[in-house]
């Protein structure tokens, strides 16, 4: 049963994946075209989801492409929004308000950090904290860290020359620069720690939105702060 149970959650958390594509496309169109168009793009994908939750629960229609990905959802899933309508407005708002590099370490935070502390959580979570609700556990949201302190180490990393190492590569103008420049830690230790916090507390409402939204913005204003002093 709780092999079951624990294969089940990795089905559940398959769906991030699916944030590492939607980011994709909006990079491709960004510099293809501008990023007012990804974001049209990534917006008009939003609407086909809608609109595919709005044939499944308000038209009660089974869809049998989807059907099979329909299992792996949770039972509170049943009759209200999939996870997956919460994770792509979470990227799609990202993209939109934050500057690339928060963007972009907000939603690999989301995916990662997220399904880390998920997997790790189920199988060799053992001390679950009350006043957390006594379903996350600690063991879980230390991996979470762990996990969103290298992607805030290696996306928010700068190369010799000041630039973001991975920056030009995505824009299709430079090749990756691995030179070694620094890591802009306190917005990396900030948003680390805001998304395992987020994770850890917020349970009522889906993290796939809440994630990347809040750590995305403790991230900025870190940003900000740190530019200004």
């Amino acid at each position: 049963m709780v092999v079951d149970s624990y294969r089940k959650e990795i089905g559940r958390k398959v769906v991030h994946i699916f944030a590492l594509g939607y980011l994709a496309v909006y990079f491709v169109f960004a510099v293809s075209f501008s990023h007012r168009a990804a974001l049209l793009i990534l917006t008009g994908m939003l609407v086909v989801v809608i609109f595919l939750e709005y044939i499944r629960l308000q038209l009660q229609l089974d869809i049998p492409l989807l059907k099979f990905l329909y299992t792996f959802r949770r039972r509170s899933e049943a009759d209200s929004v999939g996870g997956e309508l919460y994770l792509m407005l979470g990227v799609l708002v990202s993209l939109a308000v934050f500057e690339m590099s928060i963007a972009v370490a907000a939603v690999l935070m989301t995916v990662f950090g997220d399904v880390t502390a998920a997997l790790v959580g189920r199988k060799f979570g053992r001390i679950r904290p009350q006043v957390f609700g006594g379903k996350k556990s600690l063991e879980g949201a230390a991996a979470g860290l762990l996990v969103n302190l290298v992607i805030g180490f290696l996306i928010l990393r700068t190369s010799a020359e000041g630039s973001l190492w991975w920056h030009g590569a995505v824009q299709g103008t430079t090749c990756l620069d691995i030179s070694f420049g620094h890591t802009l830690w306190p917005v990396a230790v900030v948003m680390a720690l805001v998304a395992t916090i987020v994770e850890l507390t917020i349970s009522k409402i889906n993290d796939n939105l809440t994630i990347p939204v809040i750590s995305g913005f403790a991230g900025q204003v870190a940003m900000m702060l740190t530019a200004a002093a």
